[in-house]
């Protein structure tokens, strides 16, 4: 359960959980094979068809504690959004963290296709896919 980059074949860095090179995939562990590290729990595991962009607990926190929890609930920050000029994904939605307090997670940036997780809470104004347009 670790991010690796393989320098010897020059590899992209991966961002899913690993089992090792040498195990063969089985048809139950797809779940497991779609989850990112950061994820509060096993993607697929929440509301089918929902994201973690539509969960209410994707994105940042203004306080310094970063706990939705706390007696005077903090404003959520929506993640940013690539410039027009970006490669990969012009105008999209940047990768955010899950701010669900969960023990012993990694707290690395998730993208916002994700599949929901069990903990998945709606957001009643999630955030679009492509920058909205002002004007």
């Amino acid at each position: 359960m670790t991010v690796t980059l393989d320098i010897a074949k020059k590899r992209e860095p991966r961002e899913h959980l690993l089992f090792g090179e040498h195990l063969t995939e089985a048809k139950f562990d797809g779940q497991i094979r779609d989850t990112f590290l950061g994820q509060a729990h096993i993607a697929g595991t929440g509301p089918s068809g929902r994201t973690c962009r539509e969960c209410r607990y994707w994105h940042a926190w203004k306080n310094k504690n970063n706990s939705p929890f706390s007696e005077n609930p903090p404003t959520p920050v929506p993640p940013g959004y690539f410039s027009k000029s970006h490669d990969e994904n012009p105008n999209g939605l940047k990768k955010a963290r899950c701010n669900r307090p969960v023990l012993n997670k990694a707290k690395k940036a998730i993208p916002h296709f994700a599949k929901s997780c069990r903990l998945f809470e709606e957001n009643p104004e999630p955030p679009a896919v492509v920058r909205p347009k002002n004007g």
